[in-house]
């Protein structure tokens, strides 16, 4: 088993789907995983504590898994690191690391829906990506390259389009200004807790729970 394999087999421990790619701008090579979220393990759940977002379902589900890995990475005597906040490179309003989705397809992932996430066949949108970057000498996996092609899977459905609640907004495979999703901007409610707007993900018929 070359180190790849080992990696991927290490990492489809912990995630539900795993690849490498390599990007000219970034140093090294990435390593791209793949997580579903349900109500029982929520990536999404995050309160207000004062003016601060806390993640704790990302904290919860995901640095375990990114730190237990890194630690593979270590002992073979590699670096490794995960991109931006625990593998997401959250913005908010501020350049982001990488685009994730851009590497999964460039990972093999598959190609982006008409609400332009990563459509899995048991999933559907319901996962979220995440990503270390690593000098280890891993082999990219997929196509190597980001292409925005059709899937096959959003052909005949306008489901999420129809249902996003900015209009005009939202257009097959693109937005059209990302800073106006709603996705990004997150609700304070009087509980504290985080909402976001998944009006696209909900309407998915792909992987819906």
């Amino acid at each position: 088993m070359d180190l790849t394999d080992h990696i991927l087999e290490h990492a489809l421990k912990h995630f539900d789907a795993a690849g490498v790619a390599v990007e000219k701008t970034v140093d090294g090579v990435v390593l791209i995983l793949g997580l579903s979220t349900n109500p029982e393990r929520d990536l999404d759940e995050g309160y207000f504590e004062g003016e601060r977002l806390d993640f704790q379902g990302w904290l919860k589900h995901v640095k375990p898994k990114i730190i237990s890995l890194m630690d593979i990475f270590q002992e073979r005597g590699f670096k490794a690191e995960p991109m931006g906040w625990w593998g997401y490179p959250m913005s908010f309003g501020k350049k982001e690391v990488m685009h994730l989705k851009s590497l999964a397809v460039m990972a093999g992932f598959g190609q982006q829906g008409k609400n332009t996430l990563i459509i899995h066949p048991q999933f559907g949108p319901w996962w979220r990506l995440a990503a270390i970057r690593t000098n280890a000498p891993l082999t990219p996996t997929g196509p190597g390259i980001y292409e925005h092609t059709e899937n096959p899977y959003c052909i005949s459905c306008q489901a999420c389009v129809e249902a996003c609640p900015v209009e005009g907004l939202l257009e097959p495979y693109r937005l059209l200004d990302r800073s106006r999703c709603l996705a990004n901007i997150p609700s304070k409610p009087v509980s504290g807790k985080i909402e976001w707007c998944d009006r696209c993900i909900a309407v998915c018929p792909i992987g819906s729970y």
